[in-house]
């Protein structure tokens, strides 16, 4: 699909160029703290409309997410996008930043880095005692699990 020149110059009423290269949104951002654009008659992330209506891709792929190359949530230059994989996006490269959202820093963390301590000091807990711990932190038998084998909280 064709992007026009109009559709371009809708999105930069939107953006603030900064020093360092930067293009920040100024419109509509979601709860996620991420931007929205409507376009092609949708609410799109602004960053994902900003790689089609630049001329960076033709069409996103939707198994793909957009990266930031400079780490800011906010930023819409096609210069700072690509597409990558969830684990390319969000895996060692995020961590490396400070940027991961892990353990109690996560927004739907039912347990704290302390409470997993405590389910970690249990030798070897059998089914029914992990089932007992699951109802008593209020997660499931699995989280528990995951737990104990580092799969989740990695710390």
């Amino acid at each position: 699909m064709d992007v026009s020149g109009q559709d371009q110059e809708r999105f930069m009423k939107y953006v603030a160029i900064q020093d360092g290269g930067c293009w920040l949104w100024t419109g509509s951002k979601a709860v996620t703290g991420y931007c929205n654009f409507a376009y092609r008659g949708k609410t799109w992330l602004a960053h994902r409309a900003a790689l089609v209506i630049f001329d960076k891709v033709k069409e996103l792929d939707q198994t793909l997410q957009v990266s930031h190359s400079c780490r800011n949530r906010h930023c819409v230059c096609p210069a700072h996008l690509t597409e990558k994989s969830r684990y390319e996006n969000n895996g060692p490269d995020k961590r490396a930043h400070g940027l991961s959202k892990d353990g109690d820093k996560c927004h739907f963390a039912k347990l704290s880095w302390h409470q997993v301590r405590e389910i970690r000091t249990a030798h070897r807990p059998s089914v029914e005692q992990r089932e007992m711990m699951a109802a008593y932190y209020g997660v499931s038998p699995g989280a528990i699990v995951a737990i104990l084998s580092k799969k989740s909280w990695r710390k």
